[in-house]
């Protein structure tokens, strides 16, 4: 069965769409794949409990480009892949938190910010999210999954969600950037198109994406010279010039021509590559 399912205030409301998809799935693996749509009540965190944990080793930061606030907190040091062990910090912001590197924070847009401007800027943060559930899709493959278990990856995370009028659904969740090639390995000729977001995400998260089916690209996170990169790999070397021309740049590393776009705009890059 393949299905989108929203979730408002803790019940699930089932919607099905897709029936080419559905009729494949359901002829090779009966109940294979469920596709999850939900809308979740928004989590923020209030500028009362933030006050709280300012100290004196924090710093009350502004992002020049999205004018978003967050308060910056030494972390524990981190190793690289390499091995190398950097320091890191912990990006604390009314909807949630993040970690960055020395070299990392460095390059970004953070700025620091006057204490007044900082809380007004939480508080207006907070209220929109407040007033604004956001929604999230992720996948769930189910049903008879021992013959396919082997193709799911090794992320083996099983959930359980059930519906408001009671039914269960159990299964593993397929992250985005898989989906794709478990549809491949399925025989399947369906795909899904990941957002710029997911894409960037899951290739800083140390996975390899595929970004572009018909040009063969991928992009994958690399350390050169001390620090972390996205560089895009599987290029034809013809489309450079027009790659560069969209954000992109190049350096030569041992003999070969090696394709990267900047961290803080690989987003815009990728949207860009995609028109």
């Amino acid at each position: 069965m393949l299905a989108v399912w929203a979730k408002q205030a803790s019940s699930l409301y089932l919607n099905e769409i897709d029936p080419v998809r559905q009729e494949i799935l359901r002829h090779m693996f009966p109940d294979a794949t469920v596709t999850l749509e939900a809308q979740w009540a928004p989590k923020f965190t209030p500028l009362a409990e933030t006050v709280k944990r300012i100290g004196p080793k924090s710093r009350l930061l502004r992002n020049g480009r999205s004018s978003r606030v967050a308060v910056l907190m030494p972390d524990r040091t981190r190793l690289m892949d390499d091995g190398t062990p950097v320091a890191s910090f912990t990006l604390n912001r009314p909807g949630g938190r993040s970690w960055l590197t020395a070299d990392e924070l460095a390059e970004s847009h953070w700025d620091d910010c006057e204490r007044e401007a900082f809380e007004q800027a939480w508080q207006a943060e907070a209220d929109d999210l407040a007033a604004k559930p956001y929604t999230e899709r992720f996948y769930l493959a189910t049903g008879r999954l021992l013959p396919i278990w082997n193709l799911l990856g090794d992320e083996a995370q099983v959930r359980r969600l059930v519906t408001q009028d009671g039914r269960s659904v159990l299964g593993r969740i397929v992250p985005a950037e898989a989906v794709n090639m478990l549809l491949d390995k399925l025989g399947i000729g369906d795909r899904i198109a990941l957002s710029p977001e997911q894409l960037v995400d899951a290739a800083l998260g140390g996975k390899v994406v595929p970004s572009d089916a018909l040009s063969g690209t991928s992009l994958k996170r690399s350390r050169v010279n001390g620090e972390q990169r996205l560089e895009v790999i599987g290029f034809d070397l013809r489309a450079l010039p027009s790659r560069k021309a969209k954000g992109c740049f190049t350096e030569i590393i041992a003999y070969q021509t090696r394709l990267f776009m900047p961290v803080n705009s690989a987003r815009e890059i990728v949207e860009a590559l995609a028109a």
